[in-house]
Order: structure tokens, then C-alpha cells, then sequence
């Protein structure tokens, strides 16, 4: 009995099979080493390790947004009684400064969208856990020694009563209360 040969058509295709397998694995170790690339960054610009860089990553920063993480507490409590007023947008911005934030950058330019548009309970949530992370990964940083301070910078730049009523909001010292729950940190 002869052997059947494989057909031009069918050696074809097989090479043309062969060919897509190359690529996508290509494609896929390309993709790999761009996300490996975003997460380095990441994991620098918050001085952080690749576990917590990748948290970041899958709420939608990369590795020039994640500069505006540590800003989401002072966020959340500027947006704690339902708006932000135009001294707490300040307050927030002139932080934002000590992270290197400018104008007309994307980290920036984020920032921005944060203060004009309130985000969801769940973006602050989330944020927040990575924040955890990064409280718990380095105690004595500047971002678990401060950002309860800044956060309560924020909440005090627009309140009080010529000095007379507490400065803080009762919503603001309450998301200021959970904060410092959440980060392990005192709100005093």
C-alpha cells in the first residue's frame, strides 16, 4: 500500500499555522515585557514592590498616573461632604506639587478629573487597599508618615467659622476616622 502525500494546500496551511503560533508568542512575550516595564515603573514611582505595583496596574495607573495614588485620601476627603471647595481643589493641588505633579502632564491631568468629577465608593476602596499595602510595606515612609496629615490639611482649609467651629467637617473627620483605621495610623 503507497503512503499518501500531504497535498501543497495542506503543507501550506500547516506553515501558514506555524507561522500565527510564532506570532502570537511573539506578541504575547512583547506584551509581557511592555506590562513588566509598566509595573518597574510603577513599583519606582511609589517606591514599592511589583506585587503592590501590580494591584495598581489593575485599577488603570501606569507608571506616570501612579504619582497621583497617594493624592486619592486627600481626595476622598475633599469629596466627603458631596462637593469640594475651591480652597480644598487648592489645598489638594498644592500637595500634589510635593509628588511632582505639574500642569499638562498625565499624572496631572488625572488628578484634575479626580477633583471634578467625584469617583466611586469602590475606586476609593480599592485605592485605598493599595495604599494599606504600601503604609504597611514601609512604616516609616513619607507616604505612611503623612498622608492622614495631608488628608486633614485638606479637610481644614475650608472649614470653621472664624476660628470659632471645628474646621472639619463631621463626613470629612469620619472618612478621616476610617483612614486612619484602614492605614493603621492615629487621626490625631
Amino acid at each position: 500500500m503507497a503512503k499518501k502525500e500531504t497535498s501543497d494546500e495542506e503543507e501550506e496551511f500547516f506553515k501558514r499555522e506555524d507561522a500565527e503560533k510564532k506570532a502570537r508568542l511573539r506578541r504575547k512575550r512583547q506584551l509581557e515585557a511592555v506590562r513588566q516595564e509598566e509595573r518597574a515603573g510603577i513599583a519606582k514611582a511609589l517606591k514599592t514592590n511589583d506585587a503592590v505595583a501590580e494591584e495598581a496596574m489593575g485599577l488603570g495607573f501606569d507608571a506616570e498616573t501612579a504619582r497621583v495614588l497617594p493624592m486619592v485620601p486627600l481626595i476622598q476627603v475633599a469629596w466627603a461632604n458631596g462637593r469640594i471647595s475651591g480652597s480644598e481643589k487648592d489645598k489638594v493641588l498644592e500637595k500634589a506639587k510635593k509628588f511632582g505633579l505639574t500642569p499638562e502632564t498625565p499624572a496631572y491631568n488625572f488628578l484634575t478629573l479626580l477633583l471634578d468629577e467625584q469617583p466611586t465608593g469602590l475606586f476609593f476602596d480599592r485605592v485605598n487597599k493599595v495604599i494599606r499595602h504600601i503604609v504597611t510595606e514601609d512604616p516609616g515612609g513619607e507616604v505612611s508618615e503623612n498622608v492622614l496629615n495631608w488628608s486633614k490639611a485638606v479637610a481644614e482649609s475650608s472649614g470653621g467659622f472664624f476660628g470659632l467651629t471645628n474646621p472639619v467637617h463631621k463626613k470629612e473627620q469620619q472618612v478621616l476616622d476610617e483612614l486612619a483605621e484602614m492605614f493603621g495610623v492615629s487621626s490625631d
